[in-house]
């Protein structure tokens, strides 16, 4: 697979240009409001938003997508979404191709700050979902997709913690343009919240000390990012979601790449377990295993006896869990 170096730079996020203009928009608007109104575009997004907005004043962050569990490509603005985005000032995105379905909002929205969290990162490139596929043929992680429904971008940063890191200083410079009166508040906590991935990171980089040099199949492009924190190579990703229907062709090619690079463990989301492991269990050998891709469905988890804000908690609860996983997968624990 070819692979990318994220790229994390302060500077880059700060460059005048973008800020400047952030500022000027927020300045330039005639109507006063008491507050300030937050839409997210997806669930991680949301849990970063939510962390750096903690305790300010007539602050609140609500996510579009709040009931949409999984890959969000498809999804359609519902009537509440439409007049949620036509009360809020500020969309943060995720950015990557992931939200298609915002594609006219800057069009339709025109008093809407749209902040795109991780514009200037380095993605890794994307797989076409197979279920879009008509071919039958398998797809690498590496192949950029060509058609109109497919995604070239590896748009799941947030499993990457330098990419999380990235979108995190995005989203408190969002806050701080948007409502500089409350900035100190917005950098505290974003300090807190950067401080604690740090640590994640550093447990991460331990994981790869012991990890690393392995290979794998995946089923969820996000795990892309996962481990290659950890020195693990994915031989094969096939991004599955609640259309996708596996090809005895893609099938096939998974289970060759399983025998030839002797891969004896898989990775999936919990909806997913149980078809992968009847697909592929038996013609492998290879045990599965679930990993929670960080795409909503739960509240938030107490961390450090609640020292963190409750987004950023939740996200690191699961990534210690999903580090542990691993371990135990490969018989570290």
């Amino acid at each position: 697979m070819k692979k990318k170096k994220a790229v994390f730079m302060t500077a880059l996020l700060l460059a005048a240009t973008g800020l400047t203009a952030l500022i000027a928009a927020v300045a330039g608007r005639k109507e006063e409001r008491s507050g300030l109104l937050c839409a997210t575009s997806f669930y991680p997004v949301y849990l970063l938003a939510e962390s750096v907005a903690e305790g300010a004043a007539n602050v609140e962050v609500v996510n579009l997508t709040e009931n949409h569990g999984g890959c969000i490509h498809d999804y359609t603005l519902t009537t509440q979404d439409m007049r949620l985005l036509s009360d809020a000032e500020l969309l943060l995105l995720n950015g990557g191709g992931m939200e298609l379905f915002l594609s006219k909002a800057a069009e339709d929205y025109k008093n809407l700050l749209i902040v795109d969290t991780s514009e200037g990162y380095n993605f890794l490139e994307g797989t076409v979902h197979v279920h879009e596929k008509e071919d039958g043929n398998g797809a690498h992680p590496e192949e950029a997709a060509q058609d109109g429904h497919s995604h070239a971008l590896n748009a799941h940063l947030w499993l990457d913690i330098d990419g999380y890191l990235f979108q995190l200083s995005r989203i408190e410079e969002a806050f701080v343009a948007a409502d500089p009166v409350q900035a100190e508040l917005y950098r505290r906590n974003a300090g807190v919240c950067r401080q604690e991935l740090a640590a994640l990171k550093e447990e991460y980089a331990e994981g790869k000390r012991l990890l690393s040099g392995r290979e794998t199949v995946v089923f969820h492009e996000g795990f892309v990012y996962l481990f290659r924190m950890l020195g693990i190579g994915t031989v094969h990703c096939l991004a599955m979601d609640s259309d996708t229907q596996i090809s005895a062709g893609e099938a096939a090619e998974i289970v060759e790449e399983c025998r030839r690079h002797r891969v004896t463990r898989l990775f999936a989301e919990a909806d997913y377990e149980k078809t992968v492991s009847d697909t592929f269990a038996a013609e492998t050998g290879a045990a599965v295993f679930v990993l929670d891709a960080v795409t909503g469905g739960k509240e938030p988890e107490a961390v450090s006896e609640g020292t963190l804000p409750a987004g950023l908690a939740r996200y690191c609860a699961v990534m210690r869990r999903n580090l542990e996983t691993i371990k135990q997968a490969y018989d570290l624990q």
